[in-house]
């Protein structure tokens, strides 16, 4: 195949298509093929534009995947675990070309196919890494000093062992290993009830804690939250399912496989079977975000009392969904606060976070007056007071970048330790032949003056804070504490001045004040 590159885009004609959503676009020389929303149970559609037609068709709904033939006449259609071979054109008669799958087999010879894979592996880190010299790596050298290991590879996480040490001759981070198709044992989760469940003297269990005790995400509440639940902390849990607490002596064997389901506990406030009450609670699988938003409110809590109230708290989990959505809520929640602590601790990455720090860059641009209110700034979202960033080592990718941008624009002091220092990303790679992989890192992070910056170096506190764990048990945190310092020393310098509207004007135009 030759492409005329000269020229080449005086030479493309818009096709007539709606506006719209289009994927796994293909063409034969009739017209284009593509994947588009909506069809049977929500399920996408596949759709045909004739290179002069001024409507698509529909070939075939509920088609998850497809391919084109060579020659453009044939379609291969998948719709759930069904697979089709069609005609290329409109109207698919998919009940004609289904393929009875019922009887096909594969004969796999697992040292073969480790094989190929292998050189696969190593192959898509030569040719998929940002960097063609390898960091300097004699790429040759290092697949046939880890292939000498092939011979006693005798299971597939055996070849992912060997995958994790070549991937780590890149050095370099974002390099990972995910395992292909092998047999797994089937997970039975138990189930949880969201709080802290003691033992105690008497043999019952007591609920310590339910946690978080408001949260106003409703994925974020304890099943012991919920409405019509009649239960409180100190409350003890005398039998689950009408199985006496006093048998166990690990109180999660009595929801062993019960996650997801509707049990009956037996519950008093002491521990006593007189005047019990039974009551019925929907467990959960993961007390993750519970624990998480509880984590949050705490600080949120500590920072509002050291502070008097006057500093507002963010965390920020990740760079990505949920670490945006935290920033927007707290940036209305808090906009007014004279200062502002955002957490970057334990923040997983992401994305890169370019939007999330351009918010915290905003300043006021006019602000406007209604009546019986206090006046409100273009744009809403922004802060005017001084700022402190939180990190530590497991502030991590975009957990990196965020803080980097944040000293960049000069937006406060960073208080902690040193983060992870991961900016050499992926943008994705082909995978191995079971659906295993071995990610490479595809480009990697400079600063504006043309210089490496970041990786394996992580971002520097400036002020160090190391978060002892003798401290954190007691209830502490002592990069909070050294944060409302800093930032309380920082208002009493430079107070943040509240905005007040002047009276109405009574001459127009308004002189000149």
């Amino acid at each position: 195949m030759r492409i005329d590159v000269e020229g080449f885009a005086a030479r493309v004609q818009p096709l007539k298509a709606p506006a719209g959503g289009y994927g796994r676009l293909t063409a034969n020389g009739e017209g284009v093929f593509y994947v588009a929303g909506g069809g049977r149970n929500g399920a996408p559609s596949l759709q045909f534009l004739a290179t002069e037609g001024d409507t698509p068709a529909k070939v075939a709904d509920g088609v998850g995947s497809y391919a084109l033939s060579a020659d453009g006449s044939k379609l291969l259609l998948r719709q759930s675990s069904t697979f089709a071979i069609v005609d290329a054109k409109p109207d698919a008669k998919v009940d004609d070309g289904k393929l009875d799958l019922d009887a096909w087999e594969i004969r796999i010879e697992p040292r073969r196919e480790w094989r190929q894979q292998f050189v696969d592996g190593w192959r898509i880190l030569r040719d998929w890494f940002y960097d063609p010299g390898m960091h300097g790596q004699d790429w040759d050298a290092i697949r046939a000093r880890y292939e000498r290991l092939l011979p006693y590879v005798n299971t597939r996480a055996d070849l992912d062992y060997l995958f994790s040490e070549i991937a780590g001759e890149a050095n370099a981070g974002h390099v990972y290993v995910e395992s292909g198709d092998q047999p797994v044992v089937q997970r039975r989760a138990g189930g949880l009830l969201g709080a802290e469940i003691q033992a105690h003297d008497s043999g019952y269990f007591r609920i310590a804690r339910i946690f978080p005790e408001d949260a106003a995400d409703i994925a974020a509440r304890s099943p012991l939250s919920a409405p019509g639940v009649d239960v409180a902390n100190g409350d003890f849990i005398l039998a689950v399912d009408g199985v006496d607490a006093r048998s166990v002596r690990n109180f999660y064997q009595l929801l062993e496989n019960k996650a997801d389901r509707v049990v009956t506990l037996r519950v008093n406030d002491r521990a006593s079977a007189q005047g019990a009450r039974e009551v019925r609670v929907t467990t959960i699988a993961s007390e993750h975000n519970l624990r998480y938003t509880d984590w949050v409110q705490q600080r949120r809590a500590m920072v509002d009392s050291l502070s008097g109230g006057r500093i507002g708290y963010i965390h920020v989990p990740n760079t990505a969904v949920e670490g945006s959505r935290e920033m927007f809520k707290g940036l209305v929640a808090y906009g007014d606060r004279e200062a502002l602590i955002i957490d970057d601790r334990y923040n997983g990455g992401g994305f890169i976070p370019d939007r999330m720090v351009e918010l915290l860059t905003r300043e006021p641009l006019n602000y406007w007056k209604r009546r019986g209110l206090q006046p409100t700034a273009t744009p809403v979202l922004h802060h005017r007071g001084p700022k402190a960033m939180l990190i530590n080592g497991q502030s991590s990718s975009g957990g990196d970048a965020l803080p980097y941008y944040f000293r960049k624009f000069g937006l406060g002091t960073i208080i902690g330790t040193r983060t992870w220092g991961g900016l050499i990303g992926i943008s994705g790679n082909p995978r191995l032949a079971d659906n295993g992989a071995i990610l490479a890192a595809t480009f990697s992070f400079m600063d504006t003056d043309g210089n490496w910056a970041v990786e394996n170096e992580g971002v520097a506190p400036d002020i160090e804070v190391i978060d002892r764990p003798e401290l954190v048990a007691a209830g502490r945190d002592p990069s909070i504490e050294k944060a409302v310092e800093v930032l309380l020393r920082e208002l009493e310098d430079s107070p943040v001045r509240p905005v007040v509207a002047p009276p109405a004007p009574t001459e127009f135009p308004p002189a000149a004040r």
